[in-house]
């Protein structure tokens, strides 16, 4: 089963709803060399930068991504809870015991009076603030990279096809100049043949020597090697694309190689039909070149 290539542009959003709060996380990713995050976050919730960031690397390898993260209050909602200040409790009691005894008067403060008393229990309100909030981040993060994922391999399967086809068209193009490629020593013989003779003025020319010389002309003009690395560039390519699903830098490199014989194979033809089918060939690498770099 062929892989799954990944564009490195993509959106993504994920909301959690809890005790009052509405957190919203959303990202946005276009093209970049490698990894550049850009994390926004709530003042109070800056130390969560290092565990959001821990979490998108973990899912994403390329591009320049950012990461908005927001904090709603959809209500005023709090929680409170009881303190008890055992030893002001304690002192109470047994002042109340010392003063009862030197007037006289029987009996000890009851619980209940006892933590009646002003400052014996205190109520606290606890705010949403004070609780910990990170793992409700966590879980709208994650929500909004599996859309980001998503959307990305949506693309990526897209120009996966697209970059296929264009390996076939440079595949198509390579035997084509291999065909031509194997007629120039004919072509280049009776090219040289003609250009003796006018310079000659119509003597004869020594058939032997004419071979001798346009199988040299031939041999510079030979372009067999690289066309035979070309293709090999070509099925690396293709099993690249159909393989990892982070496939852009090993893609950019060997179309950087394909261009390279491309190139070559320019400088060495002799046949202008050669050069014109080499032409046609760097302009689909070059096209080739300007879809992988939107691969991750």
């Amino acid at each position: 089963m062929s892989g799954v290539c990944r564009s490195m542009t993509g959106y993504g959003r994920g909301e959690v709803e809890a005790e009052g709060l509405r957190i919203t996380v959303e990202l946005r990713s276009v093209n970049h060399r490698f990894l550049d995050l850009q994390i926004k976050l709530p003042r109070s919730w800056m130390a969560l930068e290092t565990t959001v960031g821990s979490i998108v690397r973990s899912r994403l390898e390329r591009g320049r991504v950012e990461v908005s993260v927001k904090r709603e209050k959809l209500a005023q909602v709090s929680h409170t809870e009881a303190h008890i200040d055992h030893e002001f409790a304690a002192r109470l009691f047994e002042g109340s015991r010392e003063l009862a005894g030197k007037l006289g008067i029987e009996g000890d403060l009851s619980l209940g009076e006892l933590l009646r008393m002003p400052g014996v229990v205190e109520v606290r309100e606890v705010s949403p603030e004070t609780r910990e909030e990170g793992p409700l981040v966590e879980q709208a993060l994650a929500v909004a990279l599996d859309a980001m994922v998503l959307m990305r391999e949506t693309e990526g399967a897209n120009l996966q096809a697209d970059l296929l086809a264009k390996l076939d068209r440079v595949e198509e193009l390579r035997v084509e100049i291999a065909t031509l490629a194997r007629g120039q020593s004919a072509v280049l013989q009776e090219r040289l043949r003609i250009r003796l003779a006018e310079l000659l003025n119509d003597q004869s020319v020594d058939p032997d020597r004419l071979v001798q010389e346009a199988a040299i002309l031939a041999d510079r003009a030979a372009v067999d090697e690289e066309l035979t690395r070309l293709h090999s560039h070509i099925e690396q390519a293709r099993e690249a694309l159909l393989g990892d699903s982070s496939v852009g830098r090993r893609l950019n490199f060997l179309v950087q190689e394909m261009n390279r014989e491309a190139n070559t194979c320019g400088s060495k033809v002799a046949l202008q039909e050669i050069s014109r089918t080499v032409v046609d060939l760097k302009s689909e690498l070059e096209k080739i070149r300007e879809q992988a770099a939107n691969l991750e």
